[in-house]
């Protein structure tokens, strides 16, 4: 638990929730499955914000809204995501953590976290997600900024209240590919790619990596390079070495930084195919 903690608030508006989080020593709960374990002593009131409504999954023409407080088993159990995501959430989530620790951890918590090596994040990267941010005001910032500048955004009473996941058009296919100690460990390396497709050409593509650098990361050079081409095995591994040859990865005690930018090689070129041979499938 935290040992500092003096106040317990759980308001029922949003604008008292801004108001409560701003305040020195307060931050806000979702789930708590990192916020309690790690007994931070500076926190001294934290903000419930269960009764905020902000548990919806929505569905709409052109996305996918996921409230803050919505929990990660929910996201697994979510038609809506399955199919926007061609079953691929179904796949990630379970890689993050048990059945009882996504029953509690929310995405909200997940998004203020900003893992670098978090599975979510790199497949919603790859779908283009965005998020609303309230700091002080209303506002909505795409994922990839958001992971850039998170600290600074949330850093004196910034608040997380929706993720938006806009459904593809067009012709698309969409791959994840990863690296783990074992088949169902957290990954060491991993990499989403989405794909639109247009008479056999590459028309819009993101490529997202994760456990590369400081956070979950998009490989421009490589995309760009895609872009007009048919994408064949040649073309994906030209690609990969694009995606891989900037990088400068952290070495920790699950993998050497060589070992990192290998892998990251090896799996963008993976996840690239496995998207061109999903293109067009539900």
């Amino acid at each position: 638990m935290l040992p500092n903690l003096q106040a317990y608030h759980r308001p029922d508006s949003l604008e008292e929730a801004l108001r409560l989080i701003r305040q020195p020593g307060t931050v806000p709960l979702g789930g708590g499955t990192h916020l309690l374990p790690g007994r931070d002593p500076s926190v001294e009131a934290v903000v419930d914000l269960s009764g905020l409504g902000l548990s919806s999954i929505e569905g709409k023409p052109d996305r996918v809204s996921v409230g803050a407080t919505v929990t990660l088993q929910r996201l697994v159990e979510s038609a809506e995501l399955a199919d926007l995501t061609r079953g691929w959430v179904r796949e990630v989530v379970p890689l993050v953590a048990s059945r009882n620790l996504r029953g509690q951890a929310t995405v909200g918590g997940m998004l203020a976290r900003g893992e670098a090596d978090h599975p979510l994040l790199v497949l919603l990267l790859a779908l283009g997600a965005s998020l609303t941010l309230w700091a002080p005001e209303r506002r909505t910032v795409g994922l990839e900024s958001f992971l850039a500048y998170r600290r600074r955004l949330l850093t004196g009473g910034g608040l997380i209240t929706e993720l938006e996941i806009p459904r593809p058009v067009g012709t698309v296919g969409l791959g994840f590919a990863y690296v783990g100690r074992t088949p169902k460990d957290w990954p060491i390396v991993c990499v989403a790619s989405f794909l639109r497709m247009e008479e056999g050409i590459c028309q819009e593509v993101r490529l997202a990596l994760g456990g590369v650098a400081e956070r979950p990361l998009r490989a421009a050079r490589a995309e760009q390079y895609l872009l007009g081409k048919a994408v064949s095995v040649e073309q994906a591994e030209e690609a990969a070495a694009l995606a891989a040859r900037p990088l400068a990865p952290p070495t920790d005690f699950r993998g050497s930084g060589e070992y990192r930018r290998a892998m990251a090689e090896v799996l963008v070129r993976r996840a690239l195919l496995m998207a061109k041979a999903r293109v067009g499938a539900g």
